[in-house]
């Protein structure tokens, strides 16, 4: 077996050398007749592969591997590494994080997009690239919930390997406590089952940091009875910008009073055609509208320009919207994990975002708060995965939305300037991030937990010696 310098040396050899290599001559022999292999210049390019949401700081595939079964994926890792050739494998395809030093192939797994219950409809297998919004109309059919994630169009398995945070997080948990088992393929080649029964260590490992172990072919989920026979409130309400000091005190309230059925998505942002910011609340209560709309009383005492209530069909609650879902924007994203809300930081952070908006045009970035109630999630074990941010109330992001090359790097500055000054609030002694939202430069600990790295590194050690999954939030040996 390599050493893993000898391994990263061949990857630099590689990218010297990516132009001369033939991938339908290395790769098409041990491929399945379904599978295909897509270069760059083919005029299907556009159609069949899976695009990047965000083009910022993206990587650069010489090819896109399209497997058709899993012996597909296992000779597709296997052949890469004795060629030394990097590989990433793409699912939803919602990635934000920098992989500007990334030359390789794309392992898309566009063709594993099934679903199917077993036959007490109390577990649901999906493949390794199904999105949120394949799932919405299928469980809501079948009476049936998951906490999935506010946004549409993200890939299930991808969000869930970091955690998998959503509105239903307060009732039922993260998308990793509903996890019954995967299959994967490992760095080896061969195909394996993680779950608390089989490989209970790898499956504690996976349940935070999966990107690091495998490719995960399919993921079978413990599924709930739908809450409020399906329909939730669903409240939407807009602030100017003048009361904004007080909003963010509103919203500290919730930080001691907040059931489980409320999730509340907070977001300022610029409005281009007015010349102004606002701040938008979309709230969601699973329960009857008597229940709800008393929590919203706080927030309607402020003033709102806008107010709408109503009770929806919770497949309905989160339709693919634009810039959310439309893939080859160019967008940069900076998170944190917070314990508690600072409303004087809150304050100042948008008070710099508003000079920033109004000094940059080209910039549309935005402060998304997602306050979620996280009852089920907290009172889990920290212990019971590997993901270490349990006691987090809420992943404070800032999104930056550019239509400006020229401002991309003092976009990127300024973003981050404004993430340390909010982790320095956070409750946390140190940056602490949610791997599924996080940039790639926080670290290790700030991903992971320090807490949790040296079990992780053991893990990796066992799994992934020579670093073939090394691209995104990697753990170190």
């Amino acid at each position: 077996m390599k050493s893993t310098l000898a391994f990263l040396l061949g990857f630099t050899l590689f990218s010297r050398v990516a132009g001369l290599l033939n991938l339908t001559a290395i790769f098409a022999p041990s491929l399945s007749p379904g599978a295909e292999i897509i270069l760059p210049g083919d005029v299907d390019w556009g159609t069949k592969v899976q695009a990047r949401w965000s083009d910022y700081a993206c990587p650069t595939f010489i090819g896109v591997i399209k497997p058709m079964t899993e012996s597909d994926i296992q000779h597709t890792v296997r052949i890469a590494q004795l060629h030394n050739i990097r590989f990433l494998a793409t699912g939803g395809g919602q990635s934000f994080s920098d992989y500007r030093t990334f030359e390789g192939i794309s392992i898309d797994l566009g063709n594993f997009n099934t679903a199917k219950f077993d036959d007490t409809h109390t577990l649901l297998t999906i493949g390794g690239a199904m999105k949120y919004n394949q799932l919405t109309d299928l469980l809501y059919n079948a009476s049936k919930e998951l906490p999935l994630a506010s946004c549409a169009c993200p890939g299930v398995v991808g969000a869930t390997l970091g955690a998998g945070i959503g509105p239903l997080m307060g009732l039922r948990g993260l998308m990793i406590d509903a996890l019954d088992s995967v299959r994967l393929v490992t760095a080896d080649g061969n195909l394996i089952t993680a779950s608390h029964e089989e490989n209970p260590d790898l499956f504690w490992g996976i349940r935070g940091a999966g990107s690091n172990f495998g490719i995960v072919t399919s993921a079978t989920f413990r599924v709930w009875g739908i809450t409020n026979n399906g329909l939730a409130m669903s409240a939407g309400l807009v602030f100017p910008a003048s009361v904004n000091a007080s909003y963010w005190r509103v919203l500290q309230t919730f930080d001691t009073d907040m059931p489980p059925q409320l999730a509340l998505t907070n977001m300022a942002f610029f409005d281009r055609q007015t010349n102004q910011p606002y701040i938008v609340l979309n709230a969601i209560y699973f329960g009857p509208r008597e229940a709800g709309e008393p929590y919203l009383e706080r927030f309607k005492k402020l003033g709102p320009l806008n107010d709408t209530v109503r009770m929806i069909p919770q497949n309905t609650l989160f339709p693919p919207v634009l810039g959310s879902c439309t893939p080859g924007q160019i967008v940069n994203i900076h998170s944190v994990a917070v314990r508690r809300t600072d409303p004087e930081t809150l304050q100042s952070v948008f008070a710099d975002m508003n000079r920033f908006w109004r000094q940059h045009p080209g910039y549309q970035g935005r402060l998304l708060i997602p306050r979620f109630a996280n009852d089920a999630a907290a009172n889990l074990p920290h212990n019971e995965t590997s993901f270490p941010w349990r006691k987090a109330i809420a992943h404070i992001s800032i999104e930056g939305y550019m239509n400006d090359s020229s401002i991309h790097e003092i976009a990127n500055d300024f973003q981050q300037s404004l993430r340390s000054r909010i982790a320095g609030s956070s409750g946390y002694d140190y940056l602490a991030t949610y791997a599924g939202y996080a940039r790639g430069n926080e670290g290790a600990g700030s991903w992971y937990s320090s807490r949790n790295l040296a079990a992780l590194s053991s893990l990796k050690r066992i799994w992934d010696p020579n670093l073939v999954f090394a691209y995104n939030k990697a753990i170190p040996l």
